[in-house]
């Protein structure tokens, strides 16, 4: 079994990932940190009701695994910070659930060895990003750049449809992703903790999701935040806290990529995401040969060829939470490289900073290298996060 330590209990570690470890076998969470203790202590009873849970389903079937999990959730400690946390026990893989500004905080458990999978954004600017990324490699450890999107078994169809063929070569991938937006909560609007708005914090998925489509041995060309809505703040407050505050980032993220692949190939990606309202959470891809269509709400999805002939692919159902955090222990043990590794995470950061960059230039396309020399001129992650909204449009 493999000893797992999550930082963060806030509500993607206990919506998310804490309801799935349970069901792998495979997992031994031992620990969780969090710097605020009132956190910390939900998140235990919350754990510890989870572990109860799946004991009782366990009883009849596998009392042997009833007691495992009961014996997990009594032995579960609870820490306020990673370094407490690794001072105390012996981890071997990382779940990091924090807000993005506390990112980097995982270079040091990566010098120390411990494997690691943090969620989107992989940090608080491409800085930090980097820095993550060269203490990866540097210390040769296990790395998953968490976006469950490339799990769920509606993008995965998507994917194993186009590399199929059905739709010849594939040109354009579009994924538009919408919610009224994270209006129970203040911090994803706070860019001093994300790094962004609903770009970062809803359009990166749609960003890394399309590239994963497109295929991940392809590399970005060319960023554009796209016209005619581009980067944009459209509501002037929001109804947060009980009040109406105001906030600085946009609510609204259009992006352009080009994706070029070894052979003179190219796919347009466009990635949307949206705080304005719940919607069209669409996927489309337009082939050589035919369409691939889908809404993410339902079942199918449809092929369309432009002979004439249409079908439906029906998409089966898992989750996808438990499957990401699957295949990192199932790499972890096997040696192997996740799919969406430290690569795919920095190269998703390039994505996001150069369609800021854009935004900032008047929607002008920019070079991966263009964005990256121009970030090399800032000192701290802050500052380049500071001047990079203040390109975003205010209607």
């Amino acid at each position: 079994m493999v000893k797992i330590g999550a930082v963060g209990t806030g509500s993607r570690f206990q919506i998310a990932h804490a309801p799935s470890y349970p069901s792998l076998e495979e997992a031994q969470l031992v620990a969780i940190a969090d710097p605020s203790e009132s956190n910390l202590k939900a998140a235990l009873r919350h754990l510890r009701q989870i572990y109860e849970s799946a004991a009782k389903e366990a009883d009849l079937l596998d009392p042997d695994r009833a007691e495992q999990l009961r014996a997990t959730a009594s032995s579960i400690k609870g820490y306020t910070s990673l370094d407490a946390m690794l001072a105390r026990e012996e981890v071997e893989l990382i779940d990091f659930c924090m807000p993005a500004r506390y990112h980097d905080q995982i270079i040091e458990a990566v010098k120390r060895g411990i494997a690691a999978m943090m969620e989107k954004p992989m940090a608080y600017s491409y800085l930090e990003a980097q820095r993550i990324w060269q203490a990866v490699k540097d210390n040769r450890v296990f790395f998953q750049y968490n976006e469950e999107g490339i799990f769920d078994p509606f993008y995965y169809t998507a994917k194993k449809i186009v590399d199929g063929g059905s739709i010849g070569e594939p040109l354009l991938v579009s994924v538009g992703l919408s919610l009224s937006g994270p209006e129970e909560e203040g911090w994803p609007w706070d860019w001093t903790q994300t790094g962004g708005g609903a770009l970062v914090g809803l359009a990166s998925k749609a960003i890394t999701v399309g590239y994963f489509i497109a295929g991940f041995k392809k590399q970005i060309a060319q960023i554009k935040s796209a016209e005619p809505d581009g980067i944009s703040r459209n509501v002037g407050d929001r109804l947060m806290g009980h009040r109406f505050r105001s906030f600085d980032v946009e609510d609204d993220a259009h992006v352009l990529l080009r994706l070029e692949g070894e052979k003179g190939d190219w796919v347009t990606l466009l990635a949307e995401g949206s705080w304005l309202a719940e919607g069209s959470n669409y996927l489309a891809v337009q082939g050589t040969k035919g369409t691939l269509k889908g809404e993410k709400s339902d079942t199918k999805l449809h092929v369309t060829e432009f002979s004439g002939q249409a079908r439906e692919v029906s998409v089966p159902r898992w989750n996808s939470f438990e499957m990401e955090l699957s295949n990192a222990l199932e790499c972890l043990k096997d040696g192997n490289h996740s799919i969406s590794d430290e690569d795919v995470g920095l190269e998703t950061m390039v994505a996001v900073g150069g369609a800021y960059l854009s935004e900032l230039k008047g929607r002008i396309a920019v070079t991966p290298d263009e964005f990256k020399d121009f970030a090399a001129t800032f000192k701290s992650g802050e500052e380049l996060v500071r001047t990079l909204i203040e390109g975003i449009r205010r209607k």
